[in-house]
């Protein structure tokens, strides 16, 4: 979080904050928000099993604080060899699934995906960009 630029958010020391929007984190075991299934689904993806699962979420709901919940994300999957869970408003197109496969791993559940850091890249970067809390 220091690494986006957060520092210790002073009314709570367990949160961190930028421009006042306090940002937290909770390391989980895997299959504490992801059903057994999915979690196979990453693991044959990415030829390793998964260890814990690393929340991050913001505070208070503002959409100009979800951009960086997107590259602390990156960030933690590139340091961990992780992969990101991602939402999208709408079904993802066949032209944007490949665009995140082409730029790395990318693994469709449903309608929503998991990417690693370099299709999180991708993502962040898409003109489609959107996090849904």
């Amino acid at each position: 979080m220091t690494a986006e630029g957060l520092s210790r958010h002073e009314p709570d020391p367990r949160w961190h904050s930028a421009d006042g929007l306090p940002y937290g984190y909770h390391i989980l075991p895997p299959d504490a928000e992801t059903e057994p299934e999915e979690l196979r689904l990453v693991e044959r993806a990415s030829g390793v099993t998964m260890r814990c699962d690393v929340a991050l979420h913001i505070f208070v709901s503002t959409l100009a604080g979800r951009p960086a919940l997107a590259r602390m994300a990156q960030r933690v999957a590139r340091r961990t060899d992780g992969w990101v869970f991602v939402e999208f408003h709408d079904p993802p197109t066949a032209e944007l699934l490949r665009r995140l496969g082409d730029a790395g791993r990318c693994v469709q559940v449903g309608d929503a995906v998991y990417l690693d850091a370099a299709a999180m890249g991708a993502w962040i970067v898409h003109p489609d960009f959107h996090v849904i809390k």
